[in-house]
């Protein structure tokens, strides 16, 4: 009865997890125009009242924002020249843009925000505002909470911008950043549980959340700096594909059907392709026929268990690069600290090996003893769980390469 209970609760902390609320905003002061560009997740703009009486989740932040931000100059609030328009945003976020026209370029600028607080009192937004007439990776960078909603900006007395935090306060605003990333990252998350799905003992488990590690930090590093601009609908398709790839090998591996499964995969992808036609999809024929070739590739290499145990610390590493560009998705939406990019890169990506540690060790590894009190099925738990996961890694691959 207690592990029930402790399964219960385990769950719940889980489900409270993802409940995280951040949203991002680019500022650019150039003379008397203030540019601005806004990122939210499309699950905090459902808790708006606005979108009751809006037709889309666009429209809804749209009236929001320009209701709840405000800038002044000289006790005169700056007037919305552009309103809020949508922009294009990775897969789970809506971004706008628009621009306010103030009073002087000279006068100081006050920012009242208070978008998203009073619906949802945890909510955090991070705003880099910068003065000149492009935008760069520096700036200022001004965290608004709950209790903290009001900025004032004088162009006059600080025409250069310093750093507002040193190394130790962007290495801890960063690891926080990363915890609650890999938490809302259900896609990231299901690929760790078929991590522990795969490995056969501890050992096994740390040595394939090594190598998944390994790659993702090395493209994190890479994307995050610009040194790699890889196209985002591969990487999130990719990221769909290789769930149900590693959830599905198991039980094709002891059926000795991978290398059909790999035919009959590259076959739908191909279907796929077809239907892409129809849908605009944003992936070219090369990356579909490169899924074709990998699908093919994967099922003859992994014929036997004693295949699949070699296999695995080395695609889970190729997979893990792809989960780093799906991480630095998001620091291309919130920017480095400026002056403290080391720090800022570190941070979040200790948050993210912290937050996916804690999935493991707190909530997966408890959940498979506690499974072993449950009655055994005909067919075994962990079966049945990986059925699910390659459902789920289908039906991403599927939306995310056609849509």
């Amino acid at each position: 009865m207690i592990r029930y209970l402790v399964l219960f609760c385990l769950l719940s902390g889980s489900a409270h997890a993802h409940n995280k609320s951040i949203s991002f905003s680019d500022w650019l002061w150039n003379g008397r125009d203030v540019e601005v560009i806004f990122t939210v997740s499309a699950r905090d703009i459902t808790f708006l009242p606005q979108t009751a009486r809006s037709t889309d989740l666009v429209s809804a932040l749209g009236n929001h924002l320009q209701e709840r931000f405000e800038l002044r100059q000289i006790n005169t609030p700056c007037t919305l020249s552009e309103p809020f328009d949508a922009r294009p945003a990775r897969e789970g976020y809506v971004r706008m843009q628009a621009t306010f026209r103030c009073l002087s370029e000279n006068a100081s600028l006050q920012v009242t925000n208070n978008v998203f607080f009073d619906m949802i009192r945890t909510h955090i937004h991070l705003a880099r505002i910068q003065i000149g007439p492009r935008r760069t990776m520096q700036g200022q960078e001004v965290l608004f909470t709950t209790n903290e909603r009001t900025f004032s900006l004088n162009p006059m007395a600080e025409q250069k911008f310093a750093p507002r935090q040193n190394f130790f306060e962007a290495l801890g605003r960063y690891f926080r950043l990363g915890v609650e990333h890999i938490a809302s990252g259900i896609d990231h998350l299901a690929f760790v549980l078929c991590l522990v799905l795969l490995a056969t003992s501890i050992r096994r488990l740390v040595i394939l959340v090594s190598g998944f590690t390994l790659g993702h930090s090395l493209t994190l590093a890479l994307s995050a700096l610009g040194v790699v601009a890889p196209n985002p609908s591969i990487v999130e398709a990719v990221i769909g594909g290789s769930i149900a790839a590693l959830a599905a090998e198991g039980i094709l591996t002891r059926a000795g059907l991978m290398p059909r499964a790999g035919l009959v995969a590259a076959a739908l992808i191909y279907l796929i392709a077809g239907l892409s036609i129809f849908f605009t999809a944003p992936l070219t024929l090369a990356g579909w026929a490169g899924f074709m070739l990998f699908a093919v590739s994967y099922g003859f290499a992994i014929r036997t268990e004693a295949d699949r145990q070699a296999v695995a610390p080395v695609i889970t590493a190729a997979f893990g690069l792809f989960h780093g560009f799906g991480f630095a998705g998001l620091l291309h939406d919130v920017g480095l600290p400026e002056g403290q990019v080391l720090s800022g890169l570190l941070g979040f990506n200790l948050g993210v090996e912290f937050g996916q540690l804690i999935f493991i060790f707190a909530i997966l590894l408890p959940l498979r003893v506690l499974l072993q009190d449950l009655p055994s099925p005909r067919i075994r738990w962990s079966d049945i769980l990986a059925s699910i996961l390659t459902g789920y890694g289908v039906f991403l691959f599927v939306q995310r390469g056609l849509l």
